[in-house]
């Protein structure tokens, strides 16, 4: 579904034991609804991800160096719109994951429920709960995280990129590259881009673990729903 970056795979057997058993009284009707209201939206979220990740590479890889230069605020305008796009979907995506992985466990959602919920109400329900270390933060959300909340809701991330010149015989390949400061909150000036001098790789590989996380918890709850013949587990 999101080639190359993951093939997704325990999404599709999820949906199809959900499907394969919607009729036959195996899945409750709150389970029904919550799968119905949040899957899908889940997977929509994913798909703006992706499809703002692939703008933003054609942005790099499409705008003409020499315009570029002659008009960077248009650039990384475009740049910024991509990002904010990129970072919104995707955790949006995650908090989407939350209430969905609470609804298969039968738990009521509270008012506000973010990805750390579902850990925090299972493992208060549970605390040796199997699916509780795929729950836990991963070491890579914190700065994901930072990112998001800061272009949420204070500022722009991207303000700082690179023209790469690679001379091959008479041809010059130029490549455009955009960092992503360390810390965004603080000034401008001040800014250094040592963890993520590359900002396309980092929304890449992000991109991919956020959906190779999701992949293992879906994984998880087939497996458990095939086991017990039933949802919510």
């Amino acid at each position: 579904m999101f080639s190359p970056y993951h093939r997704f795979s325990n999404c599709t057997k999820l949906e199809k034991w959900i499907l394969d058993n919607y009729e036959n009284g195996q899945i409750s009707e709150n389970v029904k609804l919550g799968y119905n209201r949040y899957h899908f939206s889940l997977l929509h979220k994913l798909k703006s991800a992706n499809y703002h990740l692939e703008n933003l590479e054609n942005v790099l890889i499409e705008t003409d160096a020499t315009e570029m230069l002659s008009n960077s605020e248009v650039f990384l305008q475009q740049i910024n719109m991509h990002l904010d796009g990129f970072f919104y979907c995707c955790g949006s995506a995650l908090d989407i994951l939350a209430r969905e992985v609470l609804v298969y466990f039968n738990i009521p959602l509270p008012r506000l429920v973010y990805f750390k919920t579902a850990k925090e109400k299972i493992e208060s329900v549970n605390p040796s709960d199997t699916i509780l270390n795929k729950l836990r933060d991963p070491t890579w959300k914190e700065d994901f995280s930072m990112y998001r909340n800061a272009l949420t809701h204070e500022l722009l991330i991207a303000g700082n990129y690179n023209i790469n010149v690679n001379i091959q015989g008479v041809d010059q390949l130029m490549t455009v590259v955009f960092s992503l400061p360390d810390d965004p909150r603080v000034d401008i000036n001040d800014r250094s881009f040592r963890k993520n001098p590359n900002g396309i790789e980092y929304c890449k590989i992000t991109f991919q673990r956020i959906i190779s996380l999701i992949n293992q918890i879906y994984g998880e709850i087939e497996q458990r729903a095939k086991s017990n013949g039933s949802l919510p587990i």
